[in-house]
């Protein structure tokens, strides 16, 4: 995916109340407030973001360990494209060491998932999202972005710089006919089966892992985990295009797309993923064939990609044979029998 970043203003944010731990050394005389601005990608318009989840903290020169200044505030951007978090201000503390880190989900907090900054141990200093679902109960684009360590300043500090990545892969599909034009295909209840769809995410490595399903699969209870994949707009039909003949005009081939679905990034090591859908061939209005057709996938998502999966439904695939006629070129068409002659007079 073609990624083309905006820069947004540098904003001077506002906190939650400190902590006994927080204020330690905090240079507020110096007017040494943490602020922050924001890289975002083109996907993410100045108007669709504007809000993220803020974590992080710092740890003192010569000191093990972090205290924590951001847990899960929620900053938003204002009017002037400016950016506020709630509560008073934070500062920095000279010579400390700091990480920042934000998320967002689609402008929400996490309901599906546990993010948290490690301030203690070998996970000191990163943040992590643990128990993530995305599925059809959960679909919601998640970025994120993280500062990379800061030396404080007494004075001179820069605002923190965020730039946003997704961190999931996108999926969608095309569907084109090939089946002759007199044909009218629809094509309905668009899904893919049997996805990992629970995982955690780690700062530390900036991949997902400890992937899972929700749901075990069982084809003949019908369960399984499942993604959605809806049609764009309401015309669910595809149809093959007509070239001009016998004096009447060209007809364009009808082509038809799915919306985005959100997935965890994962490379699979077989292909049991289940892209499902239904169809419905029409002749006419007369119903030809209904079924439903799956296909059987190996994907391997990475994350922040987006995938399109092109899909030709012939009449193989539907279970459609066509009749067909051919004719011996040798003994296509049967001679003449020839009957004997027939006399008869005339005139007598």
């Amino acid at each position: 995916m073609i990624k083309q970043s905006i820069l947004c203003l540098a904003a001077t944010l506002s906190l939650a109340a400190c902590t006994n731990t927080d204020i330690i050394d905090e240079n507020i005389e110096s007017g040494a407030v943490i602020g922050f601005n924001t890289n975002v990608s083109r996907a993410l318009t100045n108007d669709s973001f504007n809000k993220f989840m803020v974590y992080g903290g710092y740890t003192p020169k010569d000191v093990s360990g972090y205290h924590t200044v951001f847990s899960g505030v929620p900053v938003s951007k204002e009017a002037d494209a400016t950016w506020t978090y709630e509560g008073s201000s934070k500062y920095w503390v000279k010579d400390a060491t700091y990480k920042f880190y934000g998320y967002s989900c689609e402008n929400q907090p996490l309901t599906k998932g546990t993010p948290e900054f490690a301030t203690s141990g070998a996970e000191a200093g990163t943040f992590k999202i643990t128990d993530f679902v995305c599925n059809n109960e959960h679909q919601h684009d998640l970025i994120y972005a993280e500062s990379g360590s800061i030396t404080a300043k007494e004075t001179g500090n820069s605002t923190v710089s965020f730039s946003f990545k997704h961190l999931l892969s996108r999926v969608k599909a095309k569907f084109k006919s090939g089946f002759d034009p007199d044909f009218t295909i629809e094509i309905s209840n668009v899904e893919l089966h049997n996805v990992y769809d629970k995982a955690d995410f780690s700062s530390q490595t900036n991949a997902w892992s400890n992937q899972s399903r929700t749901i075990e699969y069982n084809a003949g209870e019908n369960k399984w985990t499942m993604v959605p994949m809806t049609i764009e707009g309401t015309d669910n039909t595809i149809q093959a295009g007509k070239e001009a003949e016998g004096g009447s005009d060209a007809v364009a081939a009808k082509e038809l797309n799915t919306q985005s679905c959100f997935v965890l990034p994962v490379a699979y090591s077989s292909n049991n993923v289940t892209l499902s859908f239904d169809i419905k061939v029409l002749q006419g209005t007369e119903v030809i064939k209904s079924d439903n057709i799956k296909g059987n996938l190996k994907p391997v998502w990475g994350i922040g990609t987006s995938y399109t999966y092109n899909i030709t439904v012939n009449g193989s695939a539907a279970g459609v044979e066509k009749i067909e006629f051919t004719v011996d070129a040798t003994n296509g068409i049967q001679d003449w029998t020839e009957s004997p002659d027939t006399d008869f007079n005339v005139g007598g």
